[in-house]
Formats: structure tokens, sequence, C-alpha cells
């Protein structure tokens, strides 16, 4: 009975996600004001009980799953997911809101969501190889919106867990953590 029970809260769980995944993307979509996306996705987390780290992955995927990938041109796709990354981590609103107003910045509020984020990040470069690149491009950028902190992506590049595609993010990255130490 009780596996009946966890597996009925599981399925429950899966559709709260999937339902905020379509609403999210539907406000973005329609460029909805940025308090009311903040709002809703309160509600929804609220609503749901979803954990922050919920939040995170699925405005992740939202990002990603907006961009028009072009089935031909690898270098196209890896300009779209870098432009995706740079010019839609910030979802203005319609006053011009900054990065503080940021919806991934609004929801990565510790040490340990950003270390989260930064592992899906790592994932997805790893598994899709149209962005196996990208890596720390993607960082960079998450880092000059004050998504990731320092200290995360150091974390990440001295103690990171997750062996998807690891070493050579680790190697990629080299040249940024070598100028972050530098700025110390």
């Amino acid at each position: 009975m009780a596996s009946l029970v966890e597996y009925n809260d599981k399925k429950i769980f899966e559709v709260k996600v999937k339902e905020m995944k379509s609403t999210l993307t539907t406000q973005i979509s329609e460029e909805a004001d940025l308090s009311g996306v903040i709002e809703t996705v309160k509600q929804h987390v609220k609503d749901a009980k979803l954990p922050e780290i919920e939040v995170v992955r699925i405005r992740w995927d939202v990002l990603m799953d907006d961009v028009q990938w072009s089935g031909k041109n690898q270098q196209q796709n890896v300009n779209l997911a870098l432009r995706q990354v740079k010019y839609n981590v910030i979802l203005h609103d319609k006053a011009g809101a900054n990065a503080q107003s940021c919806l991934l910045y609004t929801f990565c509020t510790s040490g340990k969501l950003e270390l989260k984020l930064l592992y899906k990040v790592q994932v997805q470069c790893y598994e899709d190889t149209k962005l196996m690149k990208l890596f720390p491009e993607i960082v960079r950028s998450l880092y000059d919106q004050d998504v990731l902190a320092e200290d995360t992506i150091l974390h990440w590049f001295r103690k990171g867990t997750n062996p998807k595609g690891r070493q050579s993010f680790v190697k990629a990255l080299e040249p940024f953590v070598k100028w972050l130490e530098e700025e110390e």
C-alpha cells in the first residue's frame, strides 16, 4: 500500500511540474510582465509544494526549450543557444528591470541551488552535442548575470561530483577559473 501511495504522489508531482512548465512557457512566449511571472511561479511552488531546485530546473528547461534549433548548421545552433542564455536569462519587465529581476536569479537563492543549476547545465551540455562546447560560455554568462556566484563556480571546479563530461568541462573552464582566482 505504501508503494502505491508513493507512486501516486510521484505522478501528482510530475503533473504539477508539467503544469508549471507549460504555464511558464506560455507566459514567457507572451512576454508577460516579469512580476506576474514570478508571482505565478511562487503560487505554483506553494500549491504544489515544489522544492526550490525544481523551480530552477524548470526555468532552465524552459529557457533551453525556447531555442529554435536549426538541424543543419552547427555553428548557427551554437550561436542560438548562447544568445538564448545571454539575452533571455534576464527576462525584462515592461519597466526595463535589470539582472536582479531575472527569474533564475530570483529563485537561485543559495549556493546549493546555484550548484544544482550548474549541474543541470553540465548534464544538458553533456547530453546535447549541440551544447557540448558551450559550457564555459554558458557558465560565464550566468556569472555575468549574477546567477552563479564565484564561490559556486570554484567549488564545482575543484570538488564537483557529477561525472558527466566533467573532465572536458573542467579543462574548458580552466581559463575562466584562473581569471576568477586572479580577481580574488
